[in-house]
This record gives structure tokens, C-alpha cells and sequence, in this order.
């Protein structure tokens, strides 16, 4: 009894695989009497990003995309007993929007440099008016340690 529902379960597993890849034959046959291709070209410049599309593929590496307009321009092989061919007219297929990634936005990496530039500049400065000010605090009461030690102050005690 075991054994026979073992070779059951071993025979419905390889039919499962064989639907399986005559599934993916399927799905990749090409018909020769076309060439399939898609034309795209860039619509715009490249823009940062939206927060809620940072994880598709084409915001990645560097968070920038590019609107393209890409069109089907399929074009039917002519056939011998065919003498003239009708092909569509260019503009008779459309466009579809699509997203590619692309380099960085120089007018954003300007600012971010800036950016960078003036917050280094700000801990500069904060750190600059701290050291000076503790400096200060330390001559000042190093001079009345030494006015104490040498007397020209009289201490109260």
C-alpha cells in the first residue's frame, strides 16, 4: 500500500514538472514572422526618486530615475506570395511610459555638497568658540592662582 502511493505521488510530481516546462516552452516561443522589438528612448531629465518608489528596480543605485517613452516596433517579415507589405503608420502603435535608472542629478549633488560644506563649517565654528572659551577659563585661573602663590591677592583663608 505504501509503495503505491509513493510511485503515485513520484508520477503526479513528474507530470506536475513536465506541465511545468512545456508551460515555459510555451511562454518563450517567438513567431518567426515577426521581429519583436521595443524602441525607448529618454523624456525628460533624470529626477530624484519618490520615498514610496525607492525599492523598484529602477531607482536603484543611486535613487535618481528618467521618464522613457518606449513604443512596440514590431514589423512583420514580408511573406513571398505578399509583393507589397501594409506596414502601420509610425505613430499608430503608441507609447509606453517606462522608468529607467540613471546617474546622479548634478543640481542635487551641488546642493548636498553645499549642504556638507556648510554644516562642517558650522561644527567649525562651535568647536573654534568652545576651545577659545575654555582656553580663556584656564588663563584666567592660572593668573589667579599665581597672584594667589606670589601674594598681590590675599586669600581668605
Amino acid at each position: 500500500m505504501l509503495h503505491t502511493a509513493a510511485a503515485s505521488t513520484v508520477m503526479k510530481l513528474i507530470f506536475f514538472m513536465l506541465l511545468y516546462v512545456v508551460n515555459i516552452i510555451h511562454a518563450q516561443h517567438v513567431d518567426p514572422s515577426q521581429n519583436r522589438s521595443v524602441t525607448c528612448r529618454p523624456f525628460g531629465a533624470c529626477e530624484p526618486c519618490p520615498l514610496d518608489a525607492l525599492h523598484e528596480p529602477f531607482c536603484h543605485p543611486f535613487g535618481n530615475r528618467q521618464l522613457m517613452h518606449c513604443s512596440n516596433t514590431t514589423i512583420p517579415t514580408p511573406r513571398p506570395d505578399e509583393p507589397y507589405p501594409i506596414s502601420p503608420p509610425p505613430g499608430a502603435l503608441g507609447e509606453t511610459p517606462a522608468w529607467q535608472p540613471c546617474g546622479r542629478v548634478p543640481a542635487q549633488e551641488r546642493a548636498d555638497f553645499y549642504e556638507f560644506v556648510a554644516c562642517n563649517l558650522f561644527f567649525a565654528i562651535v568647536a573654534i568658540a568652545i576651545s577659545l572659551f575654555r582656553s580663556r577659563r584656564i588663563e584666567a585661573n592660572q593668573a589667579r592662582r599665581l597672584a594667589v602663590r606670589i601674594g598681590l591677592v590675599r586669600g581668605g583663608g
